[in-house]
């Protein structure tokens, strides 16, 4: 299997555990999380990667799912997106920038 493959079974294998649990352990998640998964596949596997995504949201009635990406046609497809890079620490009165 190519890298691509193999993240994407990855990744329905462990949503598939989750929504597993969801449905028979009682045991409640509103939040899933995943980091960078999406990586090694084509434009059109994310696109069925994201697609995945919002159906596990919806039958494992989680509220959400943090996700981080590289991909900017990806996180267009978020709901709301946490640009850490434009969050740029500002220094505090009367700390100068080498003390940090």
């Amino acid at each position: 299997m190519s890298g691509g493959e193999r993240t994407f079974i990855d990744a329905c294998l462990t949503r598939a555990v989750a929504l597993y649990l969801a449905q028979n352990t009682g045991r409640r998640f509103d939040t899933l999380f995943s980091d960078e998964a999406d990586g090694p596949l084509d434009p059109e596997h994310k696109r069925m990667f994201m697609a995945m995504k919002r159906e596990v949201l919806q039958l494992g009635g989680y509220r959400q799912e943090f996700f981080i990406t590289q991909t900017p046609h990806l996180a267009t497809m978020a709901d709301a997106i946490i640009d850490l890079d434009a969050m740029q620490a500002e220094p505090r009165a009367g700390i100068d920038a080498s003390d940090r």
